[in-house]
């Protein structure tokens, strides 16, 4: 049987190997609440979204002052997104046309599925299912940054299927879950 004070000392000693186990785990990046890919968890909602020419430096905003949409990234590795023009136009009369659904089409920013893996400030997007079909299978990489309840995420330069310019999008989030 322990005395009082054997107790109490192997209780101290208990939460100080603790506080050393934990203190070692967030340095070498072990514990999940230091990740940075746990700092993507949650879902987050569209705020704004540019498009930075390449060549030029020129930005614009090419679905409007209110785009609309999540990101949504899970504790498990996989990421759900739609994002579209905050303008969406539902159909005339009860059914689409080809000509309206086309509109609706080219309003979409990005509507993608599939896993996901953080290396550094980058995630890589491990597409399974697109609105583009040729990404389906394919990664997509990004450049991330947080700050508190925000998210700016950034493309590497690909070519917009609009103007066939060479561009990086930007895209800012604002955490809601």
């Amino acid at each position: 049987m322990w005395t009082r004070d054997e107790f109490v000392f192997r209780g101290c000693v208990k939460r100080w190997l603790a506080a050393v186990v934990a203190i070692a785990a967030v340095w070498a990046g072990a514990w999940p609440a230091a990740s940075a890919e746990n700092a993507l968890v949650g879902t987050w909602q569209l705020t704004s979204f540019s498009l930075t020419v390449v060549d030029t430096k020129e930005t614009s905003r090419p679905y409007g002052e209110n785009p609309t949409g999540y990101i949504q990234y899970s504790p498990g590795g996989h990421v759900v997104m739609f994002l579209a023009s905050g303008e969406l136009k539902p159909p005339a009369s009860g059914r689409y046309t080809d000509a309206e659904r086309a509109d609706v089409h080219r309003a979409i920013i990005g509507a993608y599925a599939g896993t996901y893996t953080v290396d550094g400030n980058t995630v890589i997007y491990h597409v399974l299912t697109s609105w583009r079909p040729e990404w389906i299978g394919h990664d997509q990489i990004r450049y991330f940054e947080t700050n508190g309840t925000d998210l700016t995420i950034k493309t590497t330069p690909i070519t917009f299927s609009r103007t066939g310019q060479t561009i990086v999008a930007t895209l800012t989030l604002r955490r809601v879950e």
